[in-house]
């Protein structure tokens, strides 16, 4: 897939694909996997089940709400809801942060995964109480739901510790060749 115009700017190539993240790796392996030679998998080919209770708490699901405009929480598990404070399902983004720099950012992140049809990869600091952050890192998803449009976005978000240092936010859209390399370079080898 061509990087569209209105892509971030190109990746430096300095942080490894999905910095070694042995979780979101796992889910865009799946994602990949029921993509079945489409772009983006529909909504359909997505089971909880066979995501599996080792994803699943670091998953949410996502609804594409009036193209793009606002996005929905339909699923959020319960190791996002944890980091969060308190439950989100059902609640738009824009009800749930404050107008501002970090939930544009956020809704950017979802706009590229609908814009480009592609997976997008985030790490940035996340405020998890007064004063006190951590690294996050997100994956975007995008899924059909029935037609060509992405409706939906599956994400993987996962937490670490705070930060040893100071942390910018950053952004990487995957395209096809991309993703051919980090199937490379994180799945293993076989005689």
């Amino acid at each position: 897939m061509a990087v569209l115009p209105a892509a971030p700017p190109p990746d430096d190539g300095a942080r490894p694909p999905l910095d070694n993240d042995a979780v979101l790796t796992a889910l865009h392996t799946y994602w990949n996997h029921q993509r079945r030679g489409r772009a983006v998998p529909d909504r359909r080919d997505i089971d909880p089940v066979d995501i599996g209770p080792g994803l699943l708490p670091n998953v949410g699901l996502v609804d594409v709400v009036e193209g793009g405009r606002r996005f929905r929480n339909r699923l959020v598990g319960t190791a996002i809801v944890e980091r969060w404070g308190f439950e989100t399902t059902g609640l738009f983004l824009d009800e749930i942060m404050p107008e501002g720099g970090y939930r544009e950012f956020i809704h950017e992140l979802y706009r590229d995964a609908c814009r480009h049809r592609a997976p997008v990869y985030s790490s940035s600091l996340f405020r998890w109480d007064v004063g006190r952050h951590m690294v996050t890192r997100r994956l975007y998803l995008p899924l059909t739901h029935g037609n060509e449009a992405v409706e939906m976005v599956l994400v993987g978000q996962t937490f670490l510790g705070a930060p040893p240092e100071p942390v910018s936010a950053h952004r990487r859209v995957f395209d096809e060749a991309t993703l051919e390399q980090q199937r490379r370079d994180i799945l293993p080898v076989t005689p």
